[in-house]
């Protein structure tokens, strides 16, 4: 029996373990495939991952697919004239029940031509009526531009009876139905509250000052409800227009479309939805340019803005906000609230009044 040294039994152990490593690299190497380890999510982190988009998306989906079916719902345009059908600037009623016999003989007028205008927006033909000053002599007259509302057109009652008051006062006169509204083209049948709509004003203004020789310094805007929203934008985007009346109008947007919803029996926090999904399903940008543009970009020229107390289809908020933006800015604003009217009823309530203050106002800045 051979004793080894304790120096020589150590030499000897470490050799071993040195073979036991080596044959152990040489197993690995040996391994055509060598089974990885698991790295990244593991099975259950992918399911709690999943639950946490879907608990984020399909709620965000469901949010969107309302605000688009509430859009689809409220912004519908309704093309033709409804219950204004037979109305024309040489005749016409009042359709509101409230005022069943009212006399409109005093705003008609003797001659207007139906004309076609080509929107800029191409493929868009603009039904318009055109009412020229008779007998002028001396030049170009003053020539005021109205735009209607909501769902309505060139033969509402109120389009009439101020195209009656200012005609008579000496202003040419020319009323347009906006797309997807009255006869002009329905281009999706759907309202965009203005922001696609002030295109067609300026149009409008074009044919004149191409077609009808009208300096820029005569041309104003009138427009009520959605129109007065569409002639703010249109006034802030267009600086040929020289002055603008504001009635019944809305400054924000955004405000607007909230309270729509809320008159309509929708929650007011749908108005983003509704916004957005107007966006990205139906390519609408509902809040730009914003009426705020009207009263930014005003410069020296003139605003006129009216309202009354009684308003509950567009807050009388809307009212003093515009006059507080417009002495922010310094813009040069004349304002009458009116009680006791409601939604532009102040035309009608107040007829001599109403004539007089916009025929004032277009005499001072156009003529």
């Amino acid at each position: 029996m051979i004793h080894l040294s304790d120096e020589d039994a150590a030499v000897a152990a470490a050799g071993e373990d040195d073979d036991d490593i080596d044959s152990a690299v040489i197993e690995v190497e040996s391994e055509p495939n060598p089974e990885p380890r698991p790295t990244g999510f593991t099975r259950g982190r992918r399911i709690l991952l999943s639950l946490g988009v879907a608990l984020v998306v399909l709620p965000l989906a469901a949010y969107l697919g309302v605000g688009w079916k509430i859009y689809t719902t409220l912004a519908y345009a309704d093309p033709g004239y409804g219950d204004q059908e037979g109305n024309f600037p040489d005749g016409f009623n009042v359709t509101w029940d409230k005022y069943p016999d009212y006399d409109t003989s005093p705003y008609e007028v003797d001659y207007y031509e139906n004309v076609t205008i080509a929107s800029r927006t191409a493929g868009i033909d603009l039904d318009c009526w055109w009412i020229p000053v008779d007998g002028l002599e001396d030049g170009p007259a003053p020539t005021v531009v109205l735009v209607h509302g909501l769902r309505a057109s060139k033969a509402g009652y109120r389009m009439l009876m101020v195209a009656g008051m200012l005609n008579e006062h000496g202003f040419n006169v020319l009323l347009i139905d906006l797309r997807d509204h009255g006869k002009s083209t329905v281009e999706d049948g759907r309202v965009s509250i203005g922001t696609k709509e002030y295109i067609d004003v300026m149009s409008g203004v074009d044919w004149l000052i191409d077609e009808q020789g009208i300096p820029e310094e005569m041309i104003g805007l009138w427009g009520n409800s959605m129109g007065a929203g569409t002639a703010a934008i249109t006034f802030g985007e267009d600086e040929r227009i020289q002055a603008v009346v504001l009635d019944s109008g809305y400054l924000d947007l955004a405000d607007i479309v909230r309270e729509e919803l809320v008159s309509e029996g929708y929650p007011g926090w749908l108005g983003p939805a509704t916004v957005w999904a107007a966006f990205l399903f139906g390519g609408e940008a509902l809040l730009e340019p914003s009426p705020r543009i009207g009263f930014e970009n005003a410069g020296n020229r003139s605003i006129f803005i009216t309202h009354g107390t009684d308003d509950d289809r567009v807050d009388p908020h809307h009212f003093e906000d515009m006059l507080e933006l417009a002495a922010d800015l310094d813009v040069n604003t004349s304002s009458w609230l009116v009680e006791g009217t409601g939604h532009t009823e102040a035309i009608i309530t107040d007829a001599e009044e109403y004539e007089q203050r916009i025929t004032d106002f277009f005499t001072v800045t156009l003529t």
